[in-house]
C-alpha cells in the first residue's frame, strides 16, 4: 500500500496477494465508505463486486466536494 496526503484528501494505491472480490479487499485494508470514492481497477472503474486478481493495481480516488 502506498499513499500520498493532500489535506483531507488522499489517493491510495493497492495491489492484492490474492484473487477476492473487490468490496471485500477494500474493506480489509481498511476503505470505509466505499460511496466517497472512485475506484479504478487497472485504470478502468469498475464495480465492487468485481474480482480483483493478484497483482491488479487498485487506485482509490476521493470523490472531492466544494467549489
Amino acid at each position: 500500500m502506498s499513499g500520498s496526503e493532500s489535506g483531507k484528501s488522499s489517493i491510495m494505491k493497492y495491489v492484492p496477494e490474492e484473487r477476492m472480490e473487490l468490496r471485500e479487499f477494500l474493506l480489509k485494508v481498511g476503505i470505509k465508505n466505499l460511496e466517497r470514492h472512485t475506484i479504478l481497477v487497472n485504470g478502468t472503474r469498475t464495480n465492487l463486486k468485481q474480482l480483483v486478481e493478484k497483482d491488479d493495481e487498485i487506485i482509490v480516488l476521493p470523490i472531492l466536494k466544494g467549489g
